[in-house]
């Protein structure tokens, strides 16, 4: 049987909330809006009250947690190499596979959306010209060519041996130079028969194969900062602004459209010369990084205007080489290897046009 005192409690509550339910009706509020009232009332009660065993059994499973984290911290931390090495050997089988997976995955939504190729994407149903050129960068099938997607800033080659680079004092001039197809770590200029190309050639030569460029290569770099359409760019030329554009092209139908304007220079072998090739239009005449390049055979071939590359040993090899300077004239050709040097367009204070050509070969 309850208690008498527990009864009496009871009755008593029972009859604190019936004459708080009259007060609230004489209020003018419904019977619901007391409920709710009352059972919100009773949440916030049960809320607030803590008893020392749940108090307690808080403050263990927090103290629990922290011990946890902190001994996987520890244990982490001094198996770090272990535990790197295990996953990295472990993760390279499954590369591959899942790269397949992920294609497999992805061609019923391609097939769903036919404009994520670009395929779609012409100027009949595109009404702006220069929103054709940012669907292009936009889609899938711009990025099937690409070599690599994103760089790591942050990548070095670990005990780098630099003495090819260490021995290099000055940029040779040679005359008649042959292909060089072994290793080679010196740099060095000679003349080409490379024709001039200005830029009402290169606009011209744009014009008579426009629908290829603009299907295969509709994105220019502009002051590495947006990418402009190629017609947009000879506008901006032909209004005096002053700009530095990139122009990559990486597939072998432009390729050889481009073999007609710059054929392939001595140095280069038959087989073997990169897909990827970049024009490059300064009218800024300000410093300018060489793209890297696919292949560690380098050239810069300037087709008209001059400027001042300076080359710079790579990363790894800063406290062994130094810092090398030349005069790229219209025509010359500037060899490297990118291997151990990274070229660099300094600013000039003329206001000729430069034009250039960068390509590789391995």
């Amino acid at each position: 049987m309850m208690p008498q005192r527990g009864r009496g409690d009871i009755q008593e509550y029972y009859n604190l909330v019936r004459r708080w339910r009259r007060q609230c009706n004489d209020e003018g509020m419904s019977d619901e809006e007391f409920m709710e009232l009352y059972s919100e009332t009773l949440d916030s009660v049960s809320a607030s009250i803590i008893t020392p065993e749940n108090s307690n059994f808080t403050r263990r499973k927090k103290y629990c947690t922290y011990l946890a984290l902190s001994l996987a911290i520890l244990l982490i931390a001094a198996n770090y190499k272990v535990l790197y090495s295990s996953i990295a050997c472990n993760l390279q089988d499954y590369i591959y596979p899942g790269l397949r997976l992920l294609r497999k995955f992805s061609i019923p939504i391609i097939s769903l959306f036919p404009s994520l190729t670009g395929k779609q994407i012409t100027k009949n149903n595109v009404d702006n010209p220069y929103d054709l050129k940012i669907l292009l960068h936009f889609t899938i099938s711009a990025l099937y060519h690409e070599t690599c997607l994103i760089n790591n800033p942050f990548f070095a080659v670990a005990d780098m041996d630099c003495w090819p680079c260490s021995t290099v004092n000055n940029v040779m001039e040679v005359h008649k130079p042959k292909p060089v197809s072994e290793q080679q770590s010196a740099p060095f200029v000679y003349k080409t028969d490379q024709e001039i190309v200005t830029p009402i050639k290169l606009k011209h030569f744009y014009m008579s194969k426009k629908h290829v460029f603009d299907k295969e290569a509709a994105k220019i770099l502009t002051d590495n900062k947006f990418y402009s359409h190629p017609t947009e760019m000879i506008l901006q030329q032909e209004s005096g602004e002053k700009h530095t554009y990139v122009w990559e092209f990486n597939n072998m139908n432009v390729a050889k459209i481009l073999r007609q304007l710059i054929p392939r220079p001595e140095i280069v072998p038959k087989f073997g010369q990169s897909t990827e090739r970049y024009l490059i239009v300064d009218t800024s005449q300000e410093q300018l990084q060489i793209p890297d390049t696919e292949c560690n055979f380098s050239f810069l071939l300037s087709l008209s205007g001059s400027r001042t590359i300076e080359l710079n040993p790579a990363e790894e090899c800063k406290h062994q080489c130094k810092s090398l300077k030349v005069e790229l004239k219209p025509t010359y050709l500037l060899w490297y290897n990118w291997w151990y040097w990274r070229p660099i367009v300094q600013p000039t204070m003329g206001n000729a046009t430069f034009i250039a050509h960068v390509g590789s070969y391995c």
